[in-house]
């Protein structure tokens, strides 16, 4: 059995027929917008295990994820973006740039991004986070980041072959694919200065601190004990200290709870994730379901209920034109 293929191409519609059947196809994961010049697209996309393979002739076109709708669709996977040919800028909002040929983009989708394609050939894999595991321990601090086609030259090869092969791979034996894709690309970042973003905040005079709180933040986000005394004495440093790192993000107290309910909304993410919302607000530190319902509307605009039946009824999407199921929206979701 074949690995599942979407396809898509506008030569056959009208130009404003085509960006609008493209921008459907794509509703589900950036704000799709037209630019300067003529528009079209072609698009051949291939669902691996964990990892979707996409290569895309593009022209006209920009695709923006901005913190708002980053918030609201809760994406937490990887992107490598591989420039064949023609202009490609894209990168971290507000800090894109230009790509040469051969160049890999690195893209975490849990942050703001925009791009803006003319006449653009490129191979994008997007791999599940847990794909990568422990490979590299924090790949948001490497969003933005373009490697090199002297560093990245063997992924790209690989990212290549995964288009040039695919009738040869079936399900089974594409199962080992992304965490191959995550050794390499951990061997390509090692050594390589994060992206911007991450250098600026490394740059600061307490952002080696952060990088520790953080770590110590993400491996006991669970417990309900987590406050600033217990985040002080296990990491080391002073109360004032811990304050100051966190004070852009409204309070090391916010930051918690935002990563908690960054958490939550991957759980309610996944199919089969029925279990009951007052269990799930237990298991990520959050004093009852009552506390976890006010905290997740604020923050994502829907109770978690809510979201969860949003999610199902992506799934259960159809084509109002032919009846089907529309693919990207379920492979999607399934990195999750």
């Amino acid at each position: 059995m074949s690995l599942p293929l979407l396809s898509f191409s506008s030569k056959a519609l009208r130009p404003a027929v085509g960006f609008d059947a493209y921008h459907a196809l794509y509703a589900t994961g950036a704000d799709v917008t037209r630019t300067d010049g003529a528009f079209h697209a072609e698009v051949r996309a291939y669902r691996f295990n964990r990892m979707l393979v996409f290569e895309r002739r593009l022209a006209g076109v920009g695709h923006d994820r901005d913190v708002a709708r980053v918030r609201r669709d809760g994406f937490d996977h990887l992107t490598l973006h591989l420039l064949l040919s023609g202009s490609l800028v894209a990168g971290a909002e507000g800090e894109e740039r230009r790509l040469r040929p051969g160049e890999i983009l690195v893209i975490d989708t849990s942050a703001p991004q925009r791009n803006r394609c003319d006449d653009t050939h490129t191979i994008t894999v997007a791999v599940a986070r847990d794909q990568i595991g422990t490979l590299i321990p924090d790949p948001r601090a490497f969003h933005g980041t373009v490697l090199s086609q002297r560093v990245a030259g063997v992924i790209a090869d690989l990212m290549i072959s995964f288009t040039h092969r695919v009738e040869a791979l079936t399900p089974d034996t594409s199962d080992q694919f992304g965490p191959v894709l995550g050794m390499l690309l951990a061997a390509a970042l090692k050594g390589t200065p994060p992206g911007a973003e991450a250098v600026a905040a490394l740059g600061q005079p307490d952002g080696g601190r952060r990088r520790k709180v953080e770590a110590f933040i993400e491996a006991h986000l669970s417990d309900h004990g987590l406050d600033a005394d217990a985040i002080a004495g296990g990491v080391g440093i002073s109360r004032t200290v811990l304050y100051r790192c966190f004070a852009a993000d409204g309070g090391v107290a916010r930051f918690i709870q935002l990563r908690r309910l960054e958490r939550i909304r991957n759980v309610l993410r996944r199919r089969g994730g029925a279990h009951p919302l007052a269990a799930i607000a237990h298991a990520h530190g959050f004093s009852s379901e009552q506390h976890l319902n006010r905290a997740f509307r604020s923050t994502f605009g829907r109770p978690p209920g809510q979201f969860r039946s949003m999610i199902e009824q992506l799934r259960r999407a159809k084509d109002p034109g032919d009846g089907r199921t529309q693919p990207l929206n379920d492979w999607l979701i399934e990195l999750y």
